[in-house]
């Protein structure tokens, strides 16, 4: 893998985290309307993340072989 796509990973995964810690403040708090979206708003970039480290997973090991 190269050295821009190693730093992307690690930029998303620190961002999984971040999303990790606002959930479960979300989970342990107040759950109004703007709470939700903004939950709602993270999973769906959860799920691009998701997408975009498979991605670079599959990139990265076509430049091995």
């Amino acid at each position: 893998m190269s050295s821009e796509a190693s730093n992307e990973m690690l930029s998303l995964l620190k961002e999984l985290s971040v999303y990790k810690a606002m959930d479960e403040d979300y989970r342990a708090g107040a759950q109004g309307r703007m709470e939700a979206e903004a939950f709602d708003e993270r999973e769906r970039r959860r799920l691009e993340i998701n997408l975009e480290i498979q991605n670079l997973a599959a990139e990265s090991k076509k430049e091995l072989f």
